[in-house]
């Protein structure tokens, strides 16, 4: 730690019991020691005191434990003082009454001590539906095969499975309750119902309601919350999420005068599919949003996704990628995105240090600035001191306003935060939305990357498995027609065959078409590959084959290999959802549907796990010759882990731009699906060719970035998974080169700051700084003097940019 830093923490640590706002100020009620929490119309309360939340969320499945106590402290770092959470019901219970709370990204009680010891709240979001992309919405695959099941309405087998579920998750977190000083001051139940509830007709409004009293008979001591609830619920608080939220703040404060204004789910971001180009928001659009939030009366702002993490394994929804980055303030690696990290930290530092003003004052009425409507300042406080929102909602327009008898230039679409102190002749300038500070402008010029990391791959001792078509023999399910997919294989693997022999129908060239297909095939017709096609997320498809001349015995073997990309995760009867060959299946013209089927889950019958490579030294692996394989091929390839681990503070990758599509492992840990298919080119596709903040941003019309390029190359190695005998098992459905796989470390450095750039001045400032910090702390003022400088910097459009101790 710089001695900058030192003496500054010094002093705010002894002059702590004379702060009245600031980051200390914010944390004196954390968690650790028991305490109360309630709402009111200007926020939760904490011990009766309303507060001004900055949160994030961080899901525990989508990084590693030993991840979790990192990735919290760069939050708290960042300004957010509560982070957020969903609760998936499906790696919690993957067996009906099989629960787990304790095994690796399942240990939600050790991510909330985690939370608790980095002295930060936690808004636990039960659902049990989450949506998140996640694989089913989270819900455990057993649940369709409950009687009479329907999903989200109110169905008796439904509503029984998840009152059991959210009780066991409030049985397992209740010593995490505030009165044990525990870090959840809230819980949520169902997820975005408002969406769907209109769909069920009365069955809807009926299971709304029984969420908001289900959630209350379990009598815990934190408010419940429901995003996204158009239907009042009785008891529970209504959130709102979306990439703006001001514009719903009139009707609800009219409709719910009692609570407060939660933002559950600001997205600052996009995830991604296979095939697409990366999603990108502006910094100067996130922060103008969030700043005009509590303009209009918000208490509680969260981010989605604060770190958006990896879906490790087969986690992810229908063609999400494997990496859930979603252009985070922290990336999938647990680094920090610096220009959205530094741009947003500096809006967080403003809101808290000014917090009593919002929390303590009733929701402004606008005040217009000059001629244009565009223009509007809304004032917490009145004339001798206050915490002014100066609002320009032009798209294009840079207006100068005069406010409080000063002139002040308000870019386009941007919020201007003034403070004017008792006794002051003038406001100050906290904070513009659009104006980034040269730390910011610095890291924009400097974006995250990747270093290859040479002499660790082991390419010459890489082993190959060739994965067959499996015989007619091992083949165990028979029907007359194929079956539904999911049905067979109970989501337990990605891959389902289907096989039929036929008497031959082509005696020209024509097509094997499956009609109402998804979400992956493969065909072969005696053995002979046909090719690979694939459907979109959401929807069926149908696939044509293209069959040649050349078969010309008097039957034919037809296989295909079924594969799904994820389940669906938000949408109607999910109990319901359906892959595989749904429809009829055709050869040269002919109708083949009816006949004799034989199905079997997985790629090989030889493995005992439909999905986990065979061990190195179970079967018989061969040495890799250097020639790119048929269709399904497993390698594996030793990686030199001393090495590897020899740099304690590397974030490592696998780069995967040698191969096609298949599943990534190391050792016995499945990192999850990839494919490495291109995004559209920036000529060909409209959202690549313009990226400007100003105007509602929506992330499939614009600021699409890496356009042409791979949708994911480099694929999350966390280094708590390698062991000092590290094996990459990679299992190719199509084919590739795994002599060019490579290890690489992400780099996200924030550039020093250049001499001549800061000036001496600045240093000269520093050290006076530093001086009255040194003696401020020894009266108990160093808060003070932190805050002063804080307010200084602030007006000239910088912050210093303090080192994390390691």
């Amino acid at each position: 730690m710089k001695p900058f830093s030192l003496l500054l923490g010094l002093g705010v640590l002894l002059s702590s019991p004379l702060l009245a706002y600031g980051w200390a100020a914010a944390d004196k009620q954390v968690p650790g020691e028991p305490y109360t929490v309630g709402y009111s119309t200007r926020g939760l309360l904490i011990n009766d005191v309303p507060r001004v939340l900055t949160t994030g969320a961080i899901h525990y499945p989508r990084s590693t434990p030993e991840m979790w106590d990192s990735l919290m402290k760069k939050a708290k770092l960042g300004g957010l003082n509560t982070i957020d959470t969903y609760v998936f019901w499906n790696i919690h219970e993957p067996t009906k009454g099989d629960y787990d709370f304790a095994t690796d990204r399942a240990n939600l009680p050790l991510f909330l001590r985690t939370a608790r010891d980095n002295g930060l709240f936690v808004m636990l979001r039960i659902g049990p539906y989450v949506c998140s992309e996640w694989n089913f919405g989270g819900f455990p695959q057993w649940l369709r095969h409950e009687p009479d099941v329907v999903f989200r309405t109110y169905s008796k087998s439904f509503m029984d499975n998840m009152r059991r579920f959210v009780g066991k998750v409030v049985s397992v977190t209740r010593k995490y309750m505030p009165e044990y000083g525990g870090p959840i001051i809230g819980m949520q139940i169902e997820n975005e119902y408002g969406d769907h509830q209109w769909e069920f007709g009365e069955d809807g409004n009926r299971y709304a309601d029984w969420c908001g009293d289900t959630a209350q008979s379990f009598n815990i001591t934190v408010p419940w919350i429901m995003c996204r609830q158009y239907y009042p619920v009785a008891g529970v608080i209504p959130t709102q999420n979306d990439f703006y939220c001001d514009q719903y703040l009139d009707r609800y404060h009219e409709q719910y005068p009692q609570f407060p204004d939660m933002w559950t789910e600001m997205w600052p971001g996009w995830f991604q599919r296979w095939g697409e180009a990366a999603p990108y928001r502006p910094i100067e659009d996130i922060s103008y949003a969030v700043a005009k939030w509590f303009a209009y009366g918000g208490t509680y702002v969260s981010y989605y996704m604060y770190q958006g993490g990896t879906n490790f394994g087969r986690t992810s929804g229908p063609f999400i990628l494997t990496s859930y980055d979603y252009d985070g303030f922290i990336d999938e690696y647990g680094l920090e995105n610096w220009p959205k990290y530094l741009h947003l930290r500096e809006l967080h530092r403003v809101l808290l240090n000014n917090a009593p003003f919002i929390t303590g004052n009733p929701v402004p009425e606008p005040q217009p600035l000059g001629n244009r409507q565009e223009t509007s300042a809304r004032v917490y406080g009145n004339g001798d001191e206050y915490l002014a929102f100066l609002v320009n909602t032009a798209e294009r327009s840079n207006i100068t306003v005069v406010f409080d008898q000063v002139e002040i230039d308000l870019h386009r679409w941007s919020v201007t935060l003034v403070r004017k102190r008792r006794g002051e002749m003038y406001p100050t300038i906290l904070y513009n939305t659009a104006t980034l500070s040269p730390d910011v402008r610095r890291a924009q010029a400097h974006p995250s990357g990747f270093e290859t990391i040479g002499g660790v791959v082991e390419t010459e001792s890489i082993r190959e498995l060739s994965i067959g078509i499996p015989r007619s023999s091992d083949m165990h399910v028979h029907a007359t027609q194929p079956l539904e997919h999911i049905s067979v294989t109970d989501d337990r693997t990605d891959y389902l065959w289907y096989r039929t022999t036929v008497s031959n129908p082509c005696s020209e060239a024509g097509q094997l078409v499956l009609k109402d297909a998804g979400d992956v095939a493969y065909a072969f017709i005696d053995d002979r590959a046909l090719g690979m096609r694939h459907g979109r997320q959401d929807s069926l498809a149908t696939f044509a084959f293209d069959v040649s001349k050349g078969f010309k015995n008097d039957t034919v073997t037809v296989s295909i290999l079924s594969q799904t990309m994820g389940m669906a995760h938000n949408q109607q009867h999910m109990e319901s959802y359906a892959r595989g060959l749904l429809g009829s299946v055709t050869l040269c013209g002919r109708d083949i549907t009816e006949g004799k089927w034989l199905m079997m889950p997985g790629l090989s019958s030889k493995s005992k796990d439909q999905e986990a490579p065979p061990a190195i030294d179970a079967v018989h692996w061969t040495s890799y010759r250097g020639k790119s394989g048929s269709h399904f091929r497993w390698y594996a390839i030793k990686l030199d882990a001393d090495k590897l681990l020899a740099d304690s503070d590397a974030r490592l990758a696998v780069d995967l731009s040698s191969m096609s599509k298949g599943q990534l492992w190391i050792n016995q840990h499945h990192l999850g699906r990839y494919w490495l298919r291109l995004a559209p080119s920036k000529q060909d596709y409209s959202p690549c060719q313009h990226c400007e903040y100003g105007g509602w941003f929506w992330p499939d019309s614009t600021c699409r970035q890496k356009c042409g390029e791979i949708s994911q190359r480099y694929y999350h190695l966390p280094r708590s998974y390698l062991t000092a005998k590290s094996y990459l098992y990679v299992m190719e459905e199509i084919g590739g080169r795994p002599e060019n796989i490579a290890i690489a470390k992400r780099v996200s450095r924030l550039p020093k700051e250049e001499e001549e750039e800061r000036g001496e001045w600045k240093d000269v400032l520093c050290r006076v700084v530093l001086a009255v910090c040194a003696a401020a702390a020894l009266l108990g003022l160093g808060a003070a003097a932190r805050m002063l400088y804080d307010q200084y910097a602030a007006r000239r459009g910088y912050l210093r940019i303090e080192e994390e101790e390691e």
